[in-house]
């Protein structure tokens, strides 16, 4: 059964912001790669748990999971939470592999 896909605001205005400076950087391929991103992000909806729980996870009630995207060294990081019993992935956090690991407070959902 498929999930339904929900971005955290926080994560949402990440995604704004990594849209905006790669389009700026890159019009055609910067828009062509977030696409592949948020395309990668709605794959979620099909077997999340494919995807690790990442080392930054701090609650083992609700693990938090991460999906990986690029090629090294631009990768980036989606961190999510998935809910079985409603059927819910939830984007809690993105950011670039190169930067430094998130505090806990990051990966709540707001």
């Amino acid at each position: 059964m498929a999930y339904r896909v929900e971005i955290a605001k926080s994560a949402e205005l990440q995604l704004e912001a990594l849209y905006l400076w790669v389009v700026d950087r890159a019009p055609i391929q910067g828009a062509a790669w977030f696409n592949r991103l948020e395309r990668a992000i709605l794959s979620l909806d099909m077997n999340p748990e494919r995807c690790p729980i990442s080392p930054e996870s701090f609650d083992s009630n609700h693990p938090v999971r991460v999906l990986n995207f690029g090629r090294s060294p631009h990768v980036y990081h989606v961190f999510f939470n998935v809910d079985n019993s409603s059927k819910v992935v939830r984007i809690v956090h993105v950011r670039r592999g190169a930067r430094q690991r998130p505090a806990p407070g990051e990966l709540k959902a707001e």
